[in-house]
C-alpha cells in the first residue's frame, strides 16, 4: 500500500516501526506518535487501519482453512469408525444363516428341523497324543459321582477331552438293560442314575461326552437282515428320544455314537452296504439330526485276513455316503486283525476311500486305537506294551486326514484302578513320560 500513499520506503519503514512499538509498548508508541507531525500521525492511523484489516483477513482465511480441514478430517474419521463397526456381523432375525439340512430318505411325521451339525473341529496342537477314549458301563452302573470325577480327572490330566460311552443300553442272553431312566418297553433293567452322574462329572472336568445307543449282540447274526435292522433302528431312535428329553441340553453332551460296527467282509457288495446305510444308519442319524444338531459317529473295522486294502477303500467310500459327521476306524492291532507293518497300508486305503473315491464326504476321520493285547486276538485281553502303542500312534498320525485318535480303552488298559493294574500302570507311566517329552 506504500505505492498508493506515495511514501518513500524509509517513511514506510518508520511508520511500521512506530506501529509495532505502539502495539507492543503503548507508552513508547504514544511518545513516538507525539513527536511526529499531524500529517504523519494521520498516515500512521491509516497504516494502522490497513495493517489491522490485512492481518484480520489473513487470520480469517487461515481460520476458515483450519475449520474446513477439521470438518473433513472429522467426517473421514466418522466414516472409518462406522465401517470398522460394520465388519462385525449383526444377527438378522429375518434372514438367519444356518447350514442346510440334508434330505431325509425316511421322513418322520411332522419333523422338527434342526441345523445340520458341523463335524467337530480339531483342537490345534502340535502334540500327537490320545485325546479321547471309549468306556463300557458294565460294573460301573453304581459308580458315584466322586468315582467318575476320579476317572475323568485322570484322563484329563493325560490330555484327553472326549469320552465315548460305547452303548447306553445292551441286550444279550445275560443282559437286558439301560444305564439311565428310559421309558422304553424292550429293556427290563433300568440303572437310573448312571448317565446323569457321568454327565455331571464330565461338566465339572471339562470332558465332552458322546453317547452310544442300544446294542443288541445278535447284530452279528443279522448284519444284512433288513427287517432286523429296521426294528433295531427303531429301538435306537426310542432310546435317543428318551436321552434327548432328559439330557438334550446338558452342556457335557456333545455327540451321538451308533455302536454297531460295520466291516467290508460282511458288507461285501454295494447293495449290502446300501441296505445297512439306508435301513439302519440313515434311519437313525436322520432322526438324531431332527432331535438336535450334535454330530453322529460310527466305528468301522476290518480284518486283513478277510479283506484287502482295495476292498476296505471301496467299503469306506460307500459307508461315507451315510448321514454321518464322524467315521472312526478301529486299527485292529489289539484284536490281531492286522500286523503293525501293514497298518499304514490299510489306513491309507481308508483315507482314499473317504476323501478321494467318495468326493462328497464332509465329515472327519478318527482313529480308534486298540491299547489291549492277547496272544491270539481273543479274550482274555490285557494292556499292551507302550512300544507297540507308540508305533500305533505314529502310524495313525502319519495319515494326513486323521484328526483325532481315541483309545479302546483307558479303563481296562491304563487306569490306576484297572483290573489289570500292574500292566496298566506300566503302560500309563510310560505313556505319561512320552507325552511329557512331546
Amino acid at each position: 500500500f506504500h505505492q498508493n500513499l506515495s511514501l518513500p520506503s524509509s517513511e514506510l519503514f518508520r511508520f511500521f516501526a512506530v506501529y509495532t512499538l505502539a502495539k507492543l509498548i503503548p507508552s513508547v508508541g504514544t511518545f513516538l506518535v507525539a513527536r511526529t507531525s499531524f500529517s504523519n500521525f494521520l498516515i500512521f492511523q491509516f497504516a494502522h487501519f490497513l495493517i489491522t484489516s490485512y492481518l484480520r483477513k489473513k487470520i480469517l482465511n487461515k481460520m476458515k482453512k483450519l475449520i474446513l480441514f477439521l470438518t473433513i478430517f472429522g467426517a473421514l474419521l466418522s466414516v472409518s469408525c462406522s465401517k470398522s463397526n460394520s465388519d462385525e456381523p449383526t444377527p438378522n432375525p429375518n434372514n438367519p444363516i444356518v447350514p442346510t439340512p440334508q434330505p431325509n430318505p425316511n421322513p418322520q411325521p411332522n419333523p422338527q428341523p434342526n441345523p445340520q451339525p458341523n463335524p467337530p473341529t480339531p483342537s490345534p496342537s502340535d502334540k500327537k497324543i490320545l485325546t479321547g477314549t471309549f468306556i463300557q458301563l458294565f460294573n460301573k452302573g453304581d459308580w458315584s459321582e466322586a468315582q467318575w470325577d476320579n476317572f475323568l480327572a485322570e484322563i484329563k490330566d493325560l490330555g484327553m477331552n472326549t469320552l465315548i460311552v460305547q452303548y447306553i443300553g445292551y441286550i444279550n442272553p445275560s443282559n437286558n438293560l439301560t444305564w439311565f431312566d428310559s421309558n422304553n418297553n424292550f429293556t427290563t433293567t433300568k440303572i437310573k442314575p448312571t448317565l446323569q452322574r457321568i454327565l455331571a462329572s464330565a461338566q465339572r472336568k471339562g470332558i465332552e461326552v458322546h453317547i452310544g445307543l442300544l446294542f443288541d449282540e445278535s447284530y452279528w447274526q443279522h448284519q444284512t437282515d433288513a427287517s432286523w435292522l429296521q426294528t433295531q433302528a427303531n429301538y435306537c431312535i426310542a432310546i435317543a428320544e428318551d436321552i434327548q428329553r432328559q439330557f438334550g441340553t446338558h452342556p457335557a453332551f456333545k455327540g451321538w455314537y451308533i455302536p454297531h460296527e460295520p466291516e467290508p467282509y460282511a458288507y461285501n457288495t454295494d447293495d449290502k452296504i446300501a441296505l445297512f446305510r439306508e435301513k439302519f444308519i440313515d434311519r437313525i442319524s436322520n432322526r438324531l439330526h431332527q432331535l438336535n444338531n450334535k454330530p453322529v459317529s460310527i466305528a468301522a473295522f476290518w480284518n486283513s485276513a478277510l479283506s484287502s486294502p482295495e476292498q476296505l477303500q471301496h467299503f469306506m467310500a460307500e459307508l461315507a455316503k451315510s448321514n454321518l459327521e464322524i467315521i472312526m476306524l478301529q486299527d485292529g492291532v489289539g484284536a490281531q486283525h492286522v500286523t503293525l507293518n501293514r497298518l499304514a497300508e490299510y489306513y491309507q486305503a481308508a483315507e482314499r476311500g473317504l476323501f478321494q473315491e467318495n468326493k462328497n464326504y464332509k465329515g472327519v476321520f478318527w482313529s480308534d486305537l486298540e491299547t489291549f493285547a492277547s496272544p491270539n486276538g481273543q479274550v482274555p485281553f490285557h494292556p499292551a506294551t507302550f512300544d507297540r502303542v507308540k508305533q500305533q500312534l505314529t502310524t495313525a498320525f502319519s495319515i494326513p486326514k486323521v484328526t483325532k485318535v481315541v483309545s479302546f480303552a483307558y479303563f481296562d488298559d491304563m487306569y490306576t484302578q484297572s483290573p489289570k493294574k500292574a500292566q496298566a500302570d506300566a503302560l500309563r507311566e510310560a505313556y505319561k513320560q512320552y507325552i511329557k517329552n512331546k
